[in-house]
């Protein structure tokens, strides 16, 4: 009982953070967020699916309505920020890079979350 708690609240906290990453991805403006994607040697349209991702998928997760689906789409942003973006920074990062632990966590607790089974309600 305790644990199912425990999991709903880490699956919500996760979502806030998710669903707080694409707000700030909308507050500075995507013509420049899509420029940084593509100053990380991604491609710029990229931008719009990860946003895209971040906000349904953060609102899913802190719902935990479709939350195991959500949950495998942004494992996968996770996994690709990890591979592309952050491993040549190393675990901790350096002076002004940052590294790959806080990915490394988010994408941990989304493959929970998408591994978890949904008990069915009784009755």
């Amino acid at each position: 009982m305790a644990h199912d708690k425990a999991f709903i609240a880490l699956r919500m906290v996760t979502g806030i953070i998710f669903l707080m990453h694409g707000f700030a991805k909308l507050q500075k403006g995507m013509d420049a967020v899509s420029v940084m994607f593509v100053d990380l040697g991604l491609p710029g349209w990229l931008a719009y699916p990860v946003l895209a991702m971040e906000l349904v998928g953060g609102l899913a997760l802190i719902l935990g309505v479709g939350a195991g689906f959500a949950a495998w789409g942004l494992a996968v942003i996770m996994a690709g920020a990890i591979v592309t973006v952050k491993w040549k920074n190393g675990f901790i990062g350096g002076p002004g890079k940052s590294g790959y632990e806080f990915d490394l966590i988010l994408l941990a607790v989304t493959v929970c979350v998408g591994l978890k089974r949904t008990e069915k309600r009784p009755g």
